[in-house]
């Protein structure tokens, strides 16, 4: 069964976007918790909350990337002060996500790698074994 989204389903996936549980929810929308459970069942009204879902993450990591700028401009700001202590432990968080962020770019290439060569053997045909490029 795949029919579209009714306006009371609508309300219910806001409110649970809002907040997970689901029995206050459906306080808040007037749905009964047997009908959210069923209407839970269905892969569109799941797709729907995920995707919804998905839209409050973006909105919320934008807002993290925006402040990100302004924390690491404060962060080695705080490179300069005169308190030895702070400064130490300034130099250690900026050093230790320093090591991160190189951790993390180097587990996207190989794992760009990886897919790469995945989907070149898919197209040429699995030869027994998965060659990587260095």
């Amino acid at each position: 069964m795949n029919e579209p989204i009714t306006a009371q389903q609508m309300l219910l996936l806001e409110a649970l976007v809002q907040n997970p549980n689901i029995q206050a929810a459906c306080a808040a929308t007037g749905v009964g918790r047997t009908t959210a459970y069923r209407w839970m069942e269905e892969p569109a009204f799941m797709a729907e909350l995920e995707r919804q879902r998905d839209i409050v993450l973006t909105v919320a990591l934008q807002s993290v990337k925006t402040s990100a700028t302004k924390a690491a401009k404060e962060l080695t700001a705080l490179l300069d002060v005169q308190d030895e202590r702070l400064r130490r432990l300034v130099c250690n968080d900026v050093l230790t996500r320093a090591v991160k962020i190189r951790e993390l770019e180097d587990f996207e290439r190989r794992l760009a790698a990886l897919e790469s060569r995945l989907v070149k053997n898919a197209t040429e045909g699995w030869k027994g074994g998965l060659e990587l490029d260095d």
